[in-house]
């Protein structure tokens, strides 16, 4: 952690800290009812949580990125050195409706509903052999238009410190950041041939800046007038492309036709597939491939992985309390507990990798959150146990094996549902 720029200033043990706030969602209680509950006994105060938070010479994308690097290499003997691995692109909306003076909010528009909201789009790059998924770097994007964003930067933050280059890269181009989280995730993550993403990304400057780094891209395509792919020496926007096609397959394979172009330069394969949405007009699909060996079905079997990241970050909102467990005001503490966030994610997935079942990762979670009451049940119980056999010896004055036995044969008489969150064989 030092590494990342955490450092302790007084008082509690920073990793202690750090594990806390993660570990935190797992007990089912927010900051404030912990400590509540806590009390006097509390570790730490409210303040010590959120001077961690809106720290902003904590690197915090550089400790998700090698914590994720580690993740995978531990996950690599798992894998077949056949098997595709991949990175996958793609964003969310991060919602703050009901807040004015957050650093940084922006209108935003969601290309789902359609709609503006006022919040971030969560640009999250992730990794995946097919069977895991760990997300290495995400960026909370504003708007790069100044008249959409409804509250700028906050108190300054040191210059060069990693808070100001997340600030300036927040109201960069989604494609930009793309481009460069691809050329961090390099220097620690080298073991994928393809970067998967929807129709969004789709732009000659991001497949030619991804093939820059010797990697191949797959993904949808969107049909646009003012792109155009060159066929037998013609230009054709994409439905035109289509229409040119005469070699259409009627069977009822997983695609209807294939067709290799020359896209800004690149050779490129397109693989149309029939869309199976009732609610759209076109009865196509396109996927693209630069990578031209291999075979159509391949290319659609590769490009479904990047339903992965659709998984993330539904859990990540339905049970890991992104943009819901703090409201933090300063991007540092949005950034800080969104990385949180992706920490207990990777945790869950490795949970499930070495459980090796098909446990969705919502039952993987009130899993750990039943394994943690368990271990408050038995703490308390033991603690009440042993001021018992405590008072015992003071006051009755009992040889050890007596006391022994009453134990014993207390803890045999004590009904199967205490036994069992008390980690006791059934009697």
């Amino acid at each position: 952690m030092k590494t990342s720029g955490f450092t302790k200033e007084k008082g509690v043990k920073l990793i202690e800290l750090v594990l806390f706030v993660i570990t935190l969602i797992f007990t089912q209680k927010n900051l404030y009812e912990f400590l509540r509950c806590a009390g006097a006994d509390a570790p730490f105060k409210r303040d010590t949580v959120y001077r961690l938070l809106n720290n902003p010479n904590s690197n915090w994308r550089y400790l998700v990125l090698k914590l994720g690097a580690t993740i995978i290499g531990f996950l690599k003997p798992l894998t077949s050195d056949k098997r595709v691995c991949a990175l996958i692109v793609d964003d969310s909306a991060y919602y703050r409706d009901r807040s004015k003076k957050v650093e940084l909010l922006a209108l935003v528009k969601d290309h789902t509903s359609n709609r503006y909201f006022k919040g971030f789009r969560k640009l999250t790059v992730g990794w995946t052999d097919g069977a895991t998924f760990i997300p290495l770097i995400f960026a909370l994007l504003s708007s790069s238009k100044a008249k959409n964003r409804l509250y700028e930067q906050g108190p300054e933050v040191p210059i060069g410190s990693p808070g100001q280059l997340r600030r300036q890269e927040a109201i960069l181009g989604a494609t930009d950041v793309l481009l460069s989280s691809v050329s961090e995730i390099l220097t620690c993550v080298k073991d994928f041939q393809y970067v998967l993403f929807d129709s969004w990304f789709s732009w000659p400057k991001v497949i030619k800046g991804v093939k820059e780094y010797h990697r191949d891209v797959i993904c949808m395509l969107k049909d646009m007038p003012t792109l155009l792919y060159t066929y037998q020496g013609k230009k054709y926007t994409l439905s035109n492309l289509y229409a040119q096609l005469n070699n259409k397959r009627l069977d009822k394979s997983s695609y209807i036709a294939s067709i290799v172009v020359d896209y800004y330069g690149i050779p490129a394969r397109i693989v149309f597939v029939r869309n199976r949405n009732s609610t759209c007009k076109r009865e196509w699909l396109a996927i693209l491939s630069t990578d031209i060996t291999i075979p159509e079905e391949e290319i659609i079997r590769i490009y479904g992985l990047r339903w992965d990241i659709e998984v993330y970050f539904k859990v990540c909102k339905s049970f890991l309390g992104l943009a819901k467990e703090y409201q933090g005001r300063s991007y540092d503490s949005m950034v800080a507990h969104t990385s949180i966030v992706t920490i207990r994610y990777m945790l869950l997935s490795v949970e499930t990798r070495e459980n090796q079942d098909s446990k969705a990762h919502g039952g993987m979670f009130y899993e750990f959150c039943d394994e943690i009451n368990s271990i408050e049940f038995r703490d308390a119980f033991l603690l009440i146990v042993n001021l018992f056999m405590s008072t015992i010896r003071e006051n009755l004055f009992l040889s050890k094996k007596m006391i022994d036995k009453i134990l014993t044969d207390f803890m045999n008489k004590l009904p199967g549902f205490m036994k069992r969150q008390l980690g006791l064989a059934s009697a």
